[in-house]
């Protein structure tokens, strides 16, 4: 009897321990973990420590067109580069006349035209290079606009805060770093030269035509000086409506933007702009350089005789 009751003992233990064992694999296992559901939000939200955040707005997209249009326009404008080219073909043209190299043999004024003729020729290429760098700058902004459209439209998984602020960043630094640099070389090594220089050799131009004339210049080089005054005026107007234009449109696109897109733009990308703008107003700030031919420039826009100047 007692045998029987250990058997049944142990029969008993064996049984709850296979329960237990078997309760691990069978319909008494542990559930899976739920993964948390994606979020959603409101379209022009973007989703920060687990709360949508709204951050696009048709009026900051609206900012970013109307910012890209003043790039569009100041490229506009030098599709009238040619007129500033204009005066200094027709310089480069007077220096290559027998009458011309007479005059400049007797004249260290006019001679100068060799040196200033290889700045003012710089002076368009790079004028040519900043129609070249707003195209970019108008991409880079037409890529931005895209990226902002995309949250604007977005009805399914909001994105991350910071996915969107790393591309719109990567966007707006793109487009503004590159064109402060080339703002600064232009006002520095373009518009600057051209706004002094290019009056002097219209007085020095006109004055060798006013000698010339007085001692038989030639029929070529009458021809040329008909049309210099005319290329001249014309060079010198697009310069001076154009020469401060680069600089207030890159202020206010640059400012304009980072104001508008604050939340999507990272510090440093912040810190970029700031720097840029500061760089570029310094060097409105800049004295002009090679600027020496002001004087000698006019005194031979005047000389009214024969003689050629000293």
């Amino acid at each position: 009897m007692r045998r029987i009751l250990v058997v049944l003992v142990m029969l008993v233990v064996g049984g709850c321990g296979s329960k237990k064992e078997g309760g691990g694999t069978g319909s008494g296992a542990d559930p899976k973990p739920v993964e948390p559901t994606p979020m959603t939000c409101p379209p022009g939200n973007v989703v920060q420590n687990g709360a949508c955040v709204a951050v696009v707005t048709p009026e900051k997209v609206a900012v970013v067109v109307q910012q890209q249009s003043r790039i569009d326009e100041l490229a506009k404008l030098l599709d009238q580069v040619e007129v500033v080219a204009a005066p200094i073909e027709l310089l480069d043209g007077f220096r290559q006349l027998p009458q011309w190299k007479t005059l400049a043999e007797r004249s260290v004024k006019l001679r100068v035209a060799d040196t200033v003729v290889g700045t003012l020729n710089d002076a368009v290429k790079k004028l040519r290079e900043l129609k070249a760098s707003l195209g970019e700058a108008s991409l880079r902004l037409g890529n931005l606009k895209g990226e902002l459209d995309a949250v604007m439209t977005n009805t399914g998984t909001a994105r991350q805060l910071e996915e969107v602020r790393t591309k719109v960043s990567t966007e707006l630094r793109g487009a503004i770093e590159p064109l402060a640099l080339e703002v600064q070389d232009t006002i520095q090594n373009a518009l600057t030269p051209l706004a002094t220089q290019l009056s002097d050799m219209a007085d020095l131009v006109l004055g060798a035509c006013a000698m010339a004339k007085l001692s038989g210049g030639g029929p070529e080089m009458t021809k040329m000086c008909a049309g210099a005054r005319d290329a001249f005026d014309k060079g010198k107007a697009f310069v001076d409506d154009f020469k401060a234009r680069p600089a207030a449109m890159f202020a206010e696109v640059s400012a304009r933007l980072e104001t508008e897109l604050d939340l999507l733009v990272d510090s440093a990308t912040k810190q970029a702009i700031d720097t840029a703008q500061t760089q570029v107003s310094a060097v409105l700030n800049l004295p002009p350089t090679g600027t020496s031919t002001g004087s000698a420039a006019g005194s031979a826009g005047s000389a009214g005789s024969a003689a050629a100047p000293q």
